[in-house]
């Protein structure tokens, strides 16, 4: 019961505020465990940043809320599922070009985990912080609309706040995403 009233009051925060960006991101992902393990994972989720401060043609700082669903090949703890906000930096070329290339980094997205165990991965708790950083492209398709294609690595660890801090990560990840 705890845990659903978590992901309520996390969603309705997200949604209560003022949809300034609107955009949606979708993505796919996966590869070897990073460090002492053995294990493969693969993830796919959902992206909505519903609030971006533009802070010059060069950079922009926008929110966002996503779910990520995770699954490695380990015989147990195969499974489980994120909830997240998050701050993202995005920085542009100082001159633009065509394809609109970006590097981005998340970092500090508070997240709940579904399971603090994942594979031969252990976390302390349910809290966790989400950390994505990568490249992309915005192409326009439109005059006025914009598709975004992402190349990211994404990780989830505590920070070392508890004890138990074995990060999942997903080594590789696609992203596909599109204004509102």
């Amino acid at each position: 019961m705890r845990n659903n009233r978590y992901l309520l009051i996390l969603f309705s925060l997200a949604f209560c505020l003022p949809a300034t960006a609107g955009e949606v991101m979708i993505f796919y992902g996966g590869g070897p465990q990073q460090h002492d393990s053995d294990q493969h994972n693969r993830g796919w989720g959902i992206d909505y940043s519903f609030y971006k401060i533009v802070r010059s043609v060069r950079s922009e700082l926008s929110f966002g809320v996503g779910y990520t669903r995770l699954v490695n090949d380990a015989d147990s703890h195969d499974s489980l599922y994120a909830i997240s906000l998050y701050p993202q930096l995005t920085l542009y070329p100082e001159n633009p070009v065509k394809l609109n290339p970006f590097f981005f980094v998340r970092a500090l997205g508070p997240s709940y985990i579904s399971d603090n165990q994942f594979g031969s991965r252990e976390q302390d708790n349910h809290f966790s912080f989400q950390s994505q950083v990568g490249i992309g492209i915005r192409p326009y398709i439109t005059e006025k609309q914009q598709i975004k294609i992402m190349l990211s690595w994404k990780h989830f660890s505590n920070a070392n706040l508890f004890h138990d801090n074995d990060g999942f990560d997903l080594p590789i990840t696609l992203s596909l995403g599109f204004d509102l």
